[in-house]
């Protein structure tokens, strides 16, 4: 057998002084101890005797009398049990609770209260109460979950966030997130807001260390994308802009994978939330939390005459609108042209570009915006920006007796949001431009006005609506230079 470790030795001697464990139970554990790094023998010595293991080291360090020695054990026992799944099992066991002598994950978080200052403690602490609690059941631990979670805030909240203090936080709640039943904990506990931050300001000199945590906080949201709710906490908090920037910025596979999985759950959820409103009957099958996704449409605008927006020309969530309006599309062209390892992420980024593409076609059309302008209630989506939609639709403004424009004259008129007046006049200004009518537009009887409008609110004190009022009064008052080079 190996030499024993000092530390290992003080372990064993504190066994026996306070009889804890009966001799061939001690001889196991100092085998254990002395072949840490012997993986075919740790599995062996294991084997068959997963609930001696289990109970003997938890109650090793119940018993710990230094914060050396418990730090020793605890580590060691993370270590085996990460090696050994089958001990995490143990530990979420009630019917084991009378050999434990206490509840193990409750336990394991009054060790990271009463040393919170020590980071040698409560970081494995922290994985091995995160790993009891995804194999326990809720109602016996309602306790434990509470401490962690309010534990979790509190090292999340920090104005900086130090990667050694935050790695053991993520880890445990990915384990934790697991377990399918366990997620809605994480909304209901307010956990989602952390992560976008967990993403982008994590300060560490261990660049390796930093991607790993990115890794691991991808997978949480990851997991959490499955729940509907979970989708709509991650979209509240602007996850996608967050994800996009970490195709952009992070080379390492996994995480790219990842984040194209997040992006597929959502891409995946608004297209079953759309065939469920269109046809109800038709898809029974339905998971019924899907109707939460409407909670997305709620922008909290009134529309023109006082209605709300989100009636049937809005019913449509946003998920990969804001995909395609973020630049997702020019991102995943770019990742096309990468050799990745794993198959299936050229798979992932070929589908996603299909479905944005698809969007894309449908979020430019007129008919969709038109019916964006009649609700009186306008957002930053793709079809303002796309220069192409003004292009080839501008004649289109002529239709029912110039029923669109007069819609965006009322608009500019009327509304009192800022987006929506700057989109407005943004809008206005295309139409003017690139209608063969120009600015006689203007001249039609129910547009009286809406120049003076415009002109006034280059004076706006919004920064933004004072900004596209200016070059939408420039576009009325200078001759269309286009126009006139080509006749």
């Amino acid at each position: 057998m190996p030499e024993i470790s000092a530390d290992a030795a003080d372990i064993i001697k504190l066994i026996r002084g306070l009889e804890l464990l009966d001799e061939p139970t001690i001889n196991l554990l100092e085998q254990l101890l002395s072949n840490r790094s012997d993986e075919g023998l740790i599995q062996y010595l294991i084997s068959g005797k997963e609930d001696l293991i289990t109970v003997s080291i938890f109650r090793i360090c119940n018993n710990a009398q230094t914060p050396h020695i418990l730090s020793y054990v605890l580590h060691f026992f993370a270590d085996i049990v990460s090696r050994k799944p089958i001990l995490a099992v143990q530990l979420g066991r009630a019917d084991l609770i009378s050999q434990f002598g206490s509840n193990p994950p409750l336990t394991f978080m009054r060790f990271v209260r009463l040393n919170s200052t020590d980071l040698s403690i409560v970081n494995p602490a922290l994985y091995l109460a995160a790993t009891a609690l995804r194999y326990s059941e809720y109602e016996a631990n309602a306790d434990a979950f509470a401490a962690f979670f309010t534990y979790a805030r509190i090292a999340q909240s920090s104005d900086i966030l130090h990667l050694d203090e935050v790695q053991y936080v993520v880890r445990g709640c990915v384990l934790i997130a697991r377990r399918k039943e366990f997620r809605r904990l994480f909304f209901k506990e307010k956990m989602v807001p952390f992560i976008p931050r967990l993403l982008t300001e994590i300060v560490s000199d261990d660049s390796g260390s930093i991607i790993q945590l990115i890794y691991e906080t991808l997978t949480l949201a990851w997991l959490l994308s499955f729940e509907y709710e979970g989708i709509v906490c991650l979209v509240r908090e602007k996850i996608i802009p967050q994800l996009r920037r970490v195709l952009q910025r992070v080379q390492k596979e996994k995480c790219v994978r990842m984040t194209l999985l997040i992006l597929w759950n959502m891409a995946e959820a608004e297209r079953k939330y759309i065939a469920h409103m269109l046809n109800p009957v038709a898809n029974q099958w339905v998971d019924n939390q899907i109707d939460v996704l409407g909670k997305l449409n709620v922008s909290g605008k009134v529309g023109m005459g006082g209605f709300e927006p989100n009636s049937s020309l809005r019913r449509r969530v946003s998920l990969v609108s804001e995909m395609v309006s973020v630049g997702l599309l020019k991102s995943l062209s770019q990742l096309r042209r990468r050799k990745f390892g794993d198959e299936d992420v050229g798979e992932l980024i070929q589908r996603l570009e299909g479905a944005l593409e698809a969007s894309m076609e449908v979020l430019t059309s007129f008919s969709e915006y038109r019916g964006e302008v009649l609700t009186g209630v306008l957002e930053w989506s793709p079809v303002h920006m796309n220069e192409k939609f003004w292009i080839d639709n501008a004649h289109k403004f002529d239709e029912n007796d110039y029923e669109v424009i007069v819609a965006l004259g009322k608009i500019i008129l009327q509304t009192r949001d800022d987006t929506t007046l700057a989109v407005a006049c943004h809008d206005l200004g295309k139409v003017v431009r690139y209608h063969p009518s120009g600015r006689t537009l203007l001249s039609l009887p129910a547009m009286e006005g809406v120049k003076e409008r415009v002109i006034s609110l280059m004076s706006s004190e919004s920064t933004e609506v004072a900004k596209e009022a200016l070059l939408c009064t420039q576009t009325i008052m200078v001759q269309r230079w286009e126009f006139t080079q080509q006749s």
